[in-house]
């Protein structure tokens, strides 16, 4: 049976730390075990032990981008002694800024990475699991890009190039793993349906980045998941509430709120 498992997310959840951060693990079928981002802080980590997880037994980790939510942990992690690869986008480490309320800030990776191994397209981590990145931006189709800069200035976006997602082929289907999806569900489903013939899915975990989207982009992310026939929603960090209620309500199918600890099976 596969497994995710929810180390961080934005959620509260009895006796574990919650944060604006995102945080998984992921075991196929054969025991391959991945970490998925680090949250935005050392706070996954304390998580991780209260749930009694072993990153020593994990073969690696894949940062989904460049965004300190997703990787304000990793220099913790390291420094607790994981010695495994670290995969991720060649663009992992470069300044990132965010308007937020008026004021530019920096919302990059906190600690740059001086070890990693870049990845470009897709690639197996298992035989269950695969790692897809350069997720193309089809002409027409809506991206999560609003108040993301590549200067201090706020003079020019960032079309956020490392934006990445994992696929887990499951007993019961595949399932795509999303980390803040800001190439958009569109493009991120027309790219595993292009690149690894995925026509079906049964399941779509992480965030989804549509807590501030406008009815254009929600019609059309619902629209992709309708066309994939999406059977389980399991949404949370940066989707909003109220956006995964009302996808799931239009796709008939059930929700799991992400949360620090919760087991998903498949």
């Amino acid at each position: 049976m596969a497994r995710i498992r929810i180390i961080m997310d934005n959620a509260e959840a009895e006796g574990l730390a919650c944060e604006w951060g995102s945080a998984m693990t992921l075991e196929d079928d054969s025991g391959g075990l991945w970490l998925w981002d680090t949250g935005a802080s050392p706070k996954f980590l304390d998580n991780a032990r209260a749930l009694g997880l072993d990153f020593n037994r994990a073969q690696g980790v894949a940062l989904s981008h460049g965004h300190y939510d997703h990787t304000g942990g990793i220099a913790a992690l390291l420094d607790a002694g994981f010695s495994g690869p670290i995969l991720a986008h060649p663009e992992v480490n470069r300044p990132r800024f965010a308007k937020h309320g008026g004021k530019i800030e920096p919302v990059g990776i906190p600690v740059p990475l001086k070890r990693f191994e870049p990845v470009n397209g897709a690639r197996e981590l298992t035989p269950s699991l695969t790692f897809v990145t350069d997720i193309p931006r089809l002409p027409g189709l809506p991206q999560s890009l609003h108040g993301l800069h590549l200067d201090s200035a706020g003079q020019s976006q960032d079309p956020v190039p490392d934006d990445a997602c994992l696929l887990l082929r499951t007993r019961r289907g595949p399932v795509v793993v999303l980390g803040c999806c800001h190439a958009g569900l569109e493009n991120t489903v027309a790219c595993l349906r292009e690149r690894l013939g995925v026509d079906r899915l049964h399941g779509l975990v992480g965030g989804a980045h549509l807590y501030n989207a406008d009815q254009e982009r929600l019609e059309g992310a619902l629209r992709a998941l309708r066309e994939c026939g999406v059977e389980r929603l399991c949404l949370g960090h940066c989707t909003g509430e109220a956006t995964a209620a009302w996808l799931a309500g239009r796709l008939d199918c059930g929700m799991e709120p992400l949360r620090p600890g919760l087991v998903l099976n498949f």
